[in-house]
């Protein structure tokens, strides 16, 4: 009973791994990566100054934009799930004095092209997208995400609001969708986007959406790249790819705890089967007096298996019980792990009666094919 019991929350472990792999990969990440390519650039190296470095990308994004098959291109300072800046405090119109006990939120920042939002597939609820317009002698304008919205101004329309970023006065111009932003398990994070053209320039990531195949789109992008900055190294991979590291977590438990489970399903046959069948060896004259006496194939299956299946049910029922207390560690291994699913309770009481009827199969036979007369002779 304590062997089928391991077993039952081994089994249930493995779905559960299974469940949470099924989820990490229909996270909504506020990203499409399928598609996508992304372009490393050492910009920093040059050391152009800020508003000719804009021009630059300028020209590049314009540039990459005009490949064929290209659908989308823009920049970002970092991209999701690598980094980006966090905890810049923000302040309510009208402070004075800025320090961080009188800001109200401390989001990630990242700047960004115009074009970057639709290349990363992010959408755009409300509002626009920034432009090359957007200079530091125009306003100052950025896109927030809809955390950032609710937690500044609740249920009130964030368009045209504003807050002090960095000692200037931003307003909103656009709402985007929320994301993740550092890993798959965080809570809702708020997101400021600042225009390229505002913002101080830094790091340099293109993201390019194309529907070409990765590799072609990506030894265009270098002709296309070193062409304009030769003496730039350039590193181009495929999104999907760059987030491989993200999911492997869940792929590595899924996979651990994969094998875990088969092993524990070949040893719960084995356990029942060995089980049942050394019980139909040792009662074989009570079968065949059974048989003898007129029992019904019901009631010699009962006496030759049913100890075992009851063993099955009640180990069964405390792996159960023992997956369920295992929550918290699970969900330390495994993203969103949840052994209270219906799927995952509905399959791992499935898998363990198959298994059940798998192992007693053959001792059931042989206690049905019991010959009394032939029983009898022999003692």
């Amino acid at each position: 009973g304590a062997q089928i019991a391991i077993c039952t929350l081994l089994v249930t472990a493995s779905l559960v791994a299974v469940r949470g792999m099924a989820r990490a990969l229909d996270a909504p990440l506020g990203i499409q990566p399928r598609g996508a390519m992304l372009v490393d650039l050492d910009l920093g190296q040059m050391a152009y100054a800020d508003d000719v470095a804009v021009e630059k990308k300028k020209a590049m994004i314009e540039a990459v934009g005009s490949i064929p098959g290209v659908t989308a291109a823009g920049t970002v300072s970092r991209t999701p799930f690598t980094g980006g800046i966090h905890g810049i405090p923000i302040f309510r119109p009208g402070t004075t004095e800025f320090k961080v006990n009188n800001s109200v939120l401390a989001p990630y920042v990242y700047q960004m092209s115009p074009g970057y939002l639709k290349a990363a597939g992010t959408r755009l609820l409300s509002g626009r997208d920034v432009s090359w317009h957007d200079t530091t002698k125009t306003p100052y304008v950025a896109i927030v995400n809809q955390t950032f919205a609710r937690n500044m101004w609740g249920e009130t329309p964030a368009i045209g609001q504003r807050f002090i970023l960095r000692g200037n006065l931003t307003e909103v111009a656009g709402v985007a969708e929320d994301g993740k932003y550092h890993d798959l398990e965080e809570s809702p994070q708020p997101v400021v986007y600042v225009p390229l053209s505002q913002s101080e320039q830094g790091e340099t990531v293109f993201v390019v959406r194309s529907r070409r195949a990765p590799s072609e789109m990506a030894a265009a992008l270098e002709r296309t790249l070193s062409g304009i900055e030769p003496n730039v190294p350039i590193t181009v991979q495929d999104w999907s790819d760059a987030l491989d590291g993200e999911l492997f977590p869940a792929r590595a438990a899924t996979v651990a705890l994969g094998v875990m489970g088969l092993l524990a399903a070949m040893l719960a046959v084995t356990g029942i089967f060995g089980m049942a069948a050394y019980s139909v060896s040792q009662r074989k004259k009570e079968l065949g007096i059974r048989v003898a006496l007129g029992a019904r194939q019901a009631q010699v299956m009962s006496a030759a298996v049913g100890r075992s299946m009851v063993l099955l049910s009640v180990g069964s029922a405390v792996g159960l019980l023992a997956g369920v207390f295992a929550t918290r560690l699970l969900g330390q291994i495994v993203y969103r792990a949840n052994p209270r699913d219906p799927v995952v309770v509905g399959g791992a009481v499935l898998t363990m009666a198959l298994l059940g009827v798998l192992a007693s199969a053959i001792p059931a036979w042989r206690a049905l094919a019991v010959d009394p007369s032939k029983l009898m002779r022999e003692e």
